[in-house]
């Protein structure tokens, strides 16, 4: 594949404390609440740290000691929190209930009135942000928090194109923070300003518009061809270079199925990863450890099949893992990628 990103990455999005239940307790049987912080962005920026790639990572927090924590983190992973902006009075939050079985993970979010969520797009300077930048990571979350920060969103990606760096947009629909209207209106207007999108499950129809027939979490490996097709609209319409998803045959929250597809627009090439049959310890942050998986792939310049055989062994490997962050290393993720079943072929 042709180097589609390049040099530091930047990520862009909010921060927030994350409180859980002990393992198998519901929020009302909860005694006690395990704190964690994360956020899409900020979960790809550690993730990408952890694997030795140059990360950095733009926000607001307030100026308190739980932001302080939280940024202590980002640092100890090797994260630049450099371009951390200090503003508000609290901190976003969201409680994360482990599902088991038939019945599913649980997020309840409160993140109104944080700092984030707040600021105005007036608050960004992108020129001075993106200074020593090569790849700016953003993902729907961001510009679903408020209209300032969609607006924040648009213009962090054309100053991007104006300085000739790599852009890179999880779609990430969040049903609870817009509605499809509202997400279509947005995202398809940023689209066109992103050289590699993600779109997982429900993404491209409810963020733009594009379904192909599939959304079946429970044969969603089944449907690969309608996934393709949606990768190919997805370029045709809106000029990406290539769109990565993650593919996915879910029996219940513990046992499923996960598989990787990278769709290049120079060559018209579909890419598919082994299928790899995981033990879920913990859901939340797959599709951003697939997302650090696959901007690593790229930095590297990698070939497609080794690109989304490596991203999709990262995801994995994170359902292993608590937290937000994905604490594997390149080579851990390099030892799990032959570990899926036979080898899909390009095509």
């Amino acid at each position: 594949m042709d180097q589609m990103v390049h040099g530091k990455v930047l990520t862009f999005g909010e921060l927030m404390m994350r409180l859980s239940p002990q393992a198998g307790l519901r929020v009302e049987q909860a005694p006690a609440f395990d704190v964690n912080f994360g956020g899409a962005e900020a979960n790809v920026a550690s993730s990408l740290a952890f694997q030795g790639d140059d990360a950095a990572y733009a926000t607001v927090l307030p100026n308190n000691r739980l932001a302080d924590r939280a940024l202590r983190g980002l640092r100890a992973l090797g994260v630049d929190v450099s371009r951390v902006q200090r503003a508000g009075d609290r901190m976003g939050m969201y409680v994360f209930e482990v599902g088991t079985s038939e019945r599913p993970n649980s997020v309840v979010y409160d993140r109104k009135y944080s700092a984030m969520s707040l600021a105005n797009a007036a608050a960004f300077d992108w020129d001075a942000l993106l200074e020593g930048v090569g790849t700016f990571y953003v993902s729907g979350i961001t510009p679903a928090i408020s209209p300032q920060l969609a607006h924040a969103t648009r213009q962090a990606l054309e100053a991007c194109r104006q300085h000739g760096i790599a852009t890179v947009c999880d779609l990430n629909y969040r049903g609870k923070m817009w509605s499809p209207r509202e997400a279509q209106a947005v995202m398809r207007e940023l689209l066109p300003l992103v050289d590699v999108c993600i779109a997982n499950d429900e993404d491209a129809s409810a963020c733009l518009g594009i379904d192909e027939g599939v959304g079946s979490l429970e044969h969603g490996i089944d449907e690969t061809e309608g996934y393709i097709a949606i990768a190919q609209k997805v370029c045709q319409t809106y000029g990406c270079k290539a769109v990565a998803s993650v593919i996915r045959n879910i029996r219940s929250v513990e046992d499923s199925d996960w598989m990787g597809m990278l769709y290049d627009a120079a060559t018209g090439q579909a890419t598919l990863s082994p299928v790899h049959r995981v033990h879920v310890l913990e859901g939340v942050g797959g599709g951003d450890a697939f997302g650090a998986g696959l901007v690593h792939a790229l930095l590297a310049g990698w070939d497609a099949q080794t690109t989304i055989d490596y991203a999709i062994a990262a995801s994995v490997l994170k359902l292993g893992v608590r937290g937000d962050t994905n604490l594997v290393t390149e080579q851990e993720i390099k030892a799990a990628m032959g570990k899926g079943s036979a080898s899909r072929v390009s095509r």
